[in-house]
């Protein structure tokens, strides 16, 4: 938790006076470009609620609003709000004298519940009607004390006019941050709130008081499971050299050292090791999805029936010296030199990926890389002649000349799996399998693991924006038909193609592609003959940098949640509310 800050400008407005200097400083800051306010403009303001009417009014707050954004459907049954409660409970006691009332909000500003004291105005803030849901998010209700902790991260206090919307005028309100003092992530939001002429220097103080005991109740509620993983965690850090994960069933802990090796990527595959391994210590040699090739010692940690946990230290096979860069748009992870080291040396390789992505062309372009037969099997089709579909997989796999894509690996009838997983373990031709990111976790997918030695992952096409104008290149190629005039993008054209998220990979591409020449009067495409929500947005026209990026990250948090608004919100720590606004603005279903 953060203390209370050093303060910065002027003080704290506690008089009418005060208070009728910050409303004509706030009105002004309405009046103009929010680009162009800035704190040095208003010296007679704490310049750190300045910018947060700029932050405000750059998100569309509306300071005449009176509403409430709710969520109906939010649950407040959470770790936090369980241990709070009783804390919570003796927070009502201890502010009744000081005419105020308490909030706990969780990561995204939601309140989670709320506590009245027993003083005269008690009636007027239960005609609020606060529920569990409502959002105090700075970019939905403006400059607030919850809001501006949860905005900054630090504590907080918003007295009067320094509000943004001009129906909280009247109060005083505060926030402080909490973290789990186990994993040290920020888990919600306290803060204490009363009318603007009760309200004391001892306000803040206390609430930051109070937040500390709230994060000692949630490090006492721990496990002993969790406390031994922390402490094995720890020691591994002291003990290895070398870059060290702690996983277990809720937690993925990465070091700093590990951080530059160790991807999203790759969580699955270790939390899979940890698994796997039980109670006994075990070394394994694993391809990461930046085509490293690493030792992973598995150091199995004590716990409960029906748990595990494990910490794991990494070390790059010697010889195999690249660190590999963080991972981002514009330097993608190149899966390729760990797919042909693997088809070089003979090891089976299980190609992941969604679906368009391209793995099958990467597979064979790998495996035609040095001359060789390369016959390829559907999984999708082995149903349909059991045994001689079997028989010549074996064939192919046993002849130490030939190169073996097996496609759709999952889909081969859960009877055959068996035998193809002991043919692959076994196979003397190189062998790329291939299969989709969400193919289901059963049986099947665990033998498909164990036979293939190294497991890599195509990147989808968003993340390969370097290869846009050579892939678009290629592919106009194949549409335009032979003796036709090439056909080209113009350079926004390509941009725009760029920025979009592009759900069905290269095969999506190919039909805006095509769709594109038919409207195309001439041979070159440009922006307005793209379907227009490819790098468009309709209303505020070509995204930039930043929107293209906050577009990516949306869609990011939209796949990894199966699409679900509360776990979007959760994971990026914003509002429901502010989620369903951004998934408009950028036309995202």
């Amino acid at each position: 938790m953060t203390s209370l800050s050093a303060p910065t400008g002027p003080p704290l407005p506690r008089s009418t006076p005060e208070w009728d200097k910050v409303r004509e400083a706030k009105l002004d800051a309405l009046s103009r470009d929010p680009f162009s306010v800035h704190p040095t403009d208003y010296p007679e303001v704490r310049p750190e609620v300045v910018t947060s009417w700029r932050r405000s009014m750059l998100s569309g707050v509306d300071p005449a609003g009176r509403a409430y954004t709710g969520h109906e459907t939010f649950q407040s049954r959470t770790r936090l709000a369980a241990v709070a409660r009783p804390i919570m409970n003796r927070l009502k006691d201890e502010i009744s004298d000081l005419n105020c009332w308490g909030f706990l909000a969780d990561r995204g500003c939601r309140l989670l519940t709320a506590v009245v004291g027993d003083f005269p105005e008690a009636e007027r803030v239960h005609r609020q009607q606060l529920r569990p849901g409502m959002c105090f998010a700075e970019d939905v209700m403006g400059t607030n004390g919850l809001g501006c902790a949860h905005e900054t991260q630090r504590a907080f206090i918003i007295s009067g006019t320094e509000h943004f919307r001009s129906d909280t005028e009247i109060l005083t309100t505060t926030g402080v941050i909490l973290r789990d003092p186990f994993t040290k992530r920020y888990v919600g939001t306290l803060g204490a709130h009363c009318l603007r002429e009760y309200s004391t220097a001892a306000l803040l103080p206390l609430v930051i008081e109070i937040g500390r005991s709230i994060e000692a109740q949630l490090l006492a509620s721990r496990t002993d499971g969790d406390r031994e993983f922390f402490d094995a965690y720890s020691a591994a850090q002291r003990r290895y050299r070398c870059p060290v994960v702690g996983v277990s069933r809720r937690l993925f802990i990465v070091s700093t050292e590990a951080r530059t090796l160790v991807r999203e990527a790759d969580e699955e595959l270790l939390r899979r090791l940890a698994e796997e391994s039980g109670s006994r210590t075990r070394t394994v040699c694993r391809h990461l999805s930046s085509g490293i090739v690493v030792t992973i010692e598995v150091l199995p940690v004590p716990q409960p029936a029906g748990e595990f946990a494990a910490v794991l230290a990494l070390r790059t096979v010697e010889g195999d010296t690249r660190v590999p860069e963080r991972n981002s748009p514009e330097r993608p992870v190149d899966f390729r030199d760990g797919l042909e080291r693997a088809v070089r040396d003979r090891l089976p390789v299980l190609l992941a990926g969604e679906r368009g992505c391209g793995k099958r062309y990467e597979a064979r372009a790998a495996l035609t890389e040095r001359p060789r037969m390369v016959v390829e099997f559907d999984g999708a089709l082995a149903h349909l002649s059991p045994d001689s579909w079997l028989c010549d997989l074996a064939d192919a796999l046993s002849d130490e000349r030939a190169a073996v894509l097996l496609g759709h690996v999952t889909s081969v009838p859960a009877d055959l799996m068996t035998t193809v997983a002991d043919l692959v373990a076994g196979a003397r031709a190189a062998v790329v399998g291939t299969t989709t990111d969400d193919s289901a976790e059963d049986s099947r997918a665990v033998l498909v693991r164990e036979s293939f030695v190294v497991m890599l992952t195509a990147p989808p096409l968003r993340e390969r924006r370097h290869e846009f104008p050579a892939l678009c290149e290629s592919l106009l190629r194949r549409l335009v038909e032979p003796g036709a005039d090439k056909a080209s993008l113009t350079p926004r054209a390509v941009a725009a193609l760029m920025a979009s998220d592009w759900p069905g990979n290269i095969r999506q591409l190919q039909q805006v592609l095509a769709s594109a020449l038919i409207r195309v009067a001439g041979t070159v495409i440009d922006l307005q003959d793209l379907p227009s929500q490819h790098g468009k947005n309709r209303t505020n026209g070509p995204l930039d940098e930043v929107q293209t990026a906050e577009r990516r990250v949306l869609m990011a948090a939209l796949r990894e949640t199966g699409g679900d608004r509360n776990a979007v919100a959760e994971k990026l720590g914003i509002s429901r509310a502010t989620v369903y606004r951004k998934l408009k603005r950028y036309e995202l279903k």
